[in-house]
């Protein structure tokens, strides 16, 4: 058993939280993300005020929906950058909340609970069992999805920036557009606002500082927020539940 009572992991491609208990608010995130049992089902409950229990569930990105998870048993917490090859592979906009046997992720249930129990912490890891799991329900996934090159380009350029301020004319400069052209073709693509992209890409470096064990508020200014309740405020859209909550 981890001695925190939970875990994250961390990757170029996506993130992994371990954890149990966990009873969210109506929340939705750009990412792909898989919830997996390690024991009781979780509930998912969607905007509309329908309900259902699951042992696996894809999530596509910008979801809305809430959660609870049993205050005994652990889920595993999948997110996957949609535009990554792992995110390209689950993308199925015909099924916004997919429901699937637990029976095929046997193999894969097992890493992760040697991961957990575990002190591994390395990228590499994480990276190999996103991909791994990705590619289970890929299988029967057909849709997949393309993506402008351009835009494409600019997720990476807007990732690696360190600026706080990180301005639409420099990133359209970059991918050879015009800002007009490039906003309307973002938006198309990605289904965000350029703005709201730039405001999930600092809430992953905030996660990433946490998950270097820095505190909450050096996690907020090292992800680039004006403040920690911004970024509080932030997570919770995301996720849910406030950030000092997935630490319990």
């Amino acid at each position: 058993m981890n001695k925190n009572g939970y875990k994250i992991g961390f990757s170029e491609i996506g993130g992994i939280y371990v954890g149990k208990n966990v009873q969210s608010s109506f929340h939705k995130y750009y990412a792909i993300t898989i919830l997996l049992s390690l024991g009781a089902p979780f509930k998912i409950t969607t905007e509309n005020n329908e309900h259902d229990f699951y042992d696996v569930a894809i999530i596509q990105k910008n979801t809305s929906y809430n959660l609870q998870t049993s205050k005994d048993d652990y889920v595993v917490f999948i997110h996957i950058v949609p535009y990554s090859n792992c995110g390209v592979r689950l993308y199925n906009p015909d099924i916004s909340i997919q429901k699937l046997k637990i029976d095929s992720f046997g193999e894969v249930l097992k890493e992760y609970k040697d991961w957990f129990c575990g002190a591994e912490k390395d990228t590499e890891k994480v990276e190999y069992l996103l991909e791994k799991t990705s590619l289970i329900p890929a299988k029967s996934n057909s849709k997949g999805m393309l993506i402008d090159d351009r835009i494409r380009n600019s997720f990476n350029l807007i990732m690696q920036s360190e600026s706080e301020k990180l301005s639409i004319n420099q990133i359209a400069s970059a991918v050879h557009l015009s800002t007009s052209h490039f906003a309307r073709l973002f938006k198309k693509e990605t289904g965000m606002t350029f703005r709201k992209f730039v405001l999930h890409s600092k809430l992953v470096k905030s996660i990433y500082a946490i998950y270097e064990q820095n505190s909450l508020t050096e996690a907020s200014f090292m992800g680039g927020f004006s403040d920690q309740p911004h970024f509080t405020r932030t997570f919770k859209g995301a996720f849910g539940i406030s950030p000092s909550s997935s630490r319990k």
